[in-house]
């Protein structure tokens, strides 16, 4: 294992084998009464940590209560072992009154939301923004987190990144000026699907010990990148899933009793899965992420899901589609297979990668980072679908030792808490963090030549541009096609005369889709048919989302370099179908 930190090779020297000391067998850990598992997993585990954690001082009483709500020792590192004490900086244990995953509760948007706050008003490395207001009404907060000297440059960071998603106004020279001041922007997102509880309760105490930890790895992040959090990126179905959990779900902790689903809840009056929205932005969730997205340009976009045992690094197994830059899929493997590193060396079981979904479709909240020259993330952890403690027995081969999984989950009986969850989510983004942060100007060199190549694909390759009929029919289709379009910031241009290329005549008034820009690779993926491979295996999820054939309109691919060089396009902004002017005509990505 890669030491990660200072901290890394003192766990494995010093928690190891105080742990495994300690730590019951897997049908011991199901069976013993709860009383004698949580007096010895607390007692190891404050011997473990109080050698491991300096120069922190734990709060008072969190090494005990955490080890006592993690159900084994395994399922613990000492990276979130403690809650590092602040004078001055509330910790989430000391505003809910509980630990994050404490059994049996769950924290609703408002009470999230007001932690949030306040842990902005009292810490200067952390400030607060509201990104959107839910479809009831609720606010959609984001918490930015760096040092003091982030904070206080947090626009010109802004500025940078934005300078480095285009490459027109960027040439490589003045890139690499930039990336040398700029840093890294790393975004989290929770609580997107509402039956998926754990990841709320993870990022509040993750932005915590962002803000107040002294560990050299959690400088290290500080110092290098600028971390946004989400703590509930969907507040009405998160409000709906803490309503059902306590009126329905609360103190039973019997599966065979349990309903196999809570009811998921997208939003008012929308029939559709919230996580496939990312081409349509039909919904408040995923709008406010894609303002915060052109607005903050994040090098990384990472959304925290809930299914899979015990945590899945998600970087699909292919085929991967082809207009996303095959810089992306390098870096998020390596991401991933950092964090399945990291997990498996501190001894804790079920970490994986590759074997979940396959990357061709990119229609979820995360796309829309990966559709724009970032990376976009995800994790599946294992969620029990309420916040109280059961016991799983997993199939044969969801425990079978493979190379994407090579310390698998327990074969035998074994108790899943609320705050195992916990641990592995915090766990696994504080080594992705540590690794962006390491390689922070490499991210950023990536992110610029992400653009960049795809400039200059419209530039080089053909078609150069896409044609598109005003005349088309409905001419409300036509406008709702152009809209959806420049609501992802791919610039569109119109005719002012008539104009005759090789692929034939077009009227003055005629929309066209110039490729050279640095989202080029997005329309062509917009705008042509998907091939799913015939060898490529059951899809995941859709295989076909071409916008013409979705409004019933044609888009002619323009292979006649002429197209670009006319002078009478003019950028053009149209009205949607709720009448407000898309502001895409602007020259910013």
């Amino acid at each position: 294992m890669r030491a990660i930190g200072n901290l890394a090779s003192v766990v494995l020297v010093c928690s190891a084998a105080a742990l495994a000391a300690a730590a019951p067998s897997p049908a011991q850990t199901a069976t013993a009464s709860a009383p004698a598992r949580a007096t010895a997993s607390a007692a190891a585990a404050t011997t473990a940590t109080l050698a491991a954690i300096a120069p922190d001082v734990a709060e008072p009483g969190s090494i005990e209560e955490i080890a006592t709500a993690t159900s084994a020792p395994q399922f613990l590192s000492p990276w979130v072992s403690y809650l590092p004490a602040s004078p001055t900086v509330p910790s989430p244990r000391a505003f809910l009154k509980r630990i994050a995953g404490a059994p049996g509760e769950l924290v609703n948007s408002a009470t999230a939301n007001a932690y949030a706050r306040a842990l902005a008003q009292a810490s200067p490395r952390v400030q607060l923004f509201t990104i959107g207001k839910s479809e009831e009404g609720r606010d959609i907060v984001m918490l930015a987190i760096a040092d003091e000297a982030g904070m206080q440059a947090l626009e010109r960071l802004q500025s940078d990144t934005a300078a480095l998603a285009d490459p027109r106004v960027t040439d490589p020279a003045a890139a690499e000026r930039i990336v040398e001041r700029a840093r890294p922007i790393y975004y989290f997102n929770a609580a997107l699907h509402s039956d998926e509880t754990g990841s709320t309760e993870s990022v509040l105490e993750l932005a915590y010990r962002l803000a107040v930890s002294e560990q050299p790895m959690i400088q290290r992040i500080r110092q290098n990148l600028i971390v946004l959090i989400n703590p509930v990126s969907n507040p009405d179905g998160r409000d709906r899933m803490v309503e059902w959990f306590y009126r329905f779900l609360k103190g039973n902790s019997e599966r065979s009793a349990l309903p196999r689903q809570s009811p998921p809840y997208w939003s008012n009056y929308a029939f559709v899965d919230i996580n496939r929205d990312a081409h349509q932005l039909v919904h408040e969730a995923t709008r406010s992420v894609a303002r915060m997205f052109f607005e903050w340009h994040p090098t990384v976009v990472h959304d925290l899901h809930e299914s899979v045992a015990l945590l899945m690094s998600w970087n699909g197994t292919g085929p991967y589609n082809p207009n996303i830059d095959p810089i992306t899929f390098s870096e998020f493997q390596a991401l991933s297979f950092h964090e399945v590193q990291t997990l498996t060396g501190f001894g804790m079981p079920g970490a994986s990668t590759w074997n979940f979904g396959e990357a061709f479709a990119h229609l979820y909240l995360d796309s829309i980072a990966m559709n724009h020259n970032s990376i976009g993330r995800g994790y599946e952890t294992f969620g029990n679908g309420t916040a109280e403690t059961l016991q799983w027995t997993l199939s044969p081969e969801e425990t079978s030792r493979e190379w994407y999984r090579v310390l698998p989950p327990p074969a035998k009986p074994f108790l899943w808490s609320a705050r195992d969850n916990v641990n592995y989510n915090q766990t696994a983004a504080l080594a992705a963090l540590d690794m962006a942060a390491t390689q922070s100007k490499t991210l950023l060199r990536n992110f610029y030549r992400k653009g960049y190549n795809s400039w200059r694909k419209g530039l080089d390759e053909p078609p150069y541009a896409f044609a598109i009929r005003a005349d088309q029919g409905d001419p409300r289709r036509v406008a709702q096609l152009i809209a959806r379009l420049q609501s992802q910031h791919i610039e569109v241009h119109r005719a002012s005369t008539p104009f005759a290329v090789n692929e034939g005549s077009f009227a003055a008034g005629t929309y066209v889709v110039r490729l050279d820009q640095p989202y080029r690779n997005y329309a062509v993926d917009l705008l042509t048919p998907q091939n799913f491979p015939k060898n490529g295996g059951e899809p995941y999820d859709d295989v076909s989302w071409q916008l013409p054939a979705h409004y019933h309109l044609e888009a002619v691919a323009i292979a006649d370099p002429a197209v670009r060089t006319s002078g009478w396009l003019r950028r053009t902004t149209v009205r949607s179908r709720r009448g407000r002017s898309r502001a895409a005509a602007r020259s910013s990505c």
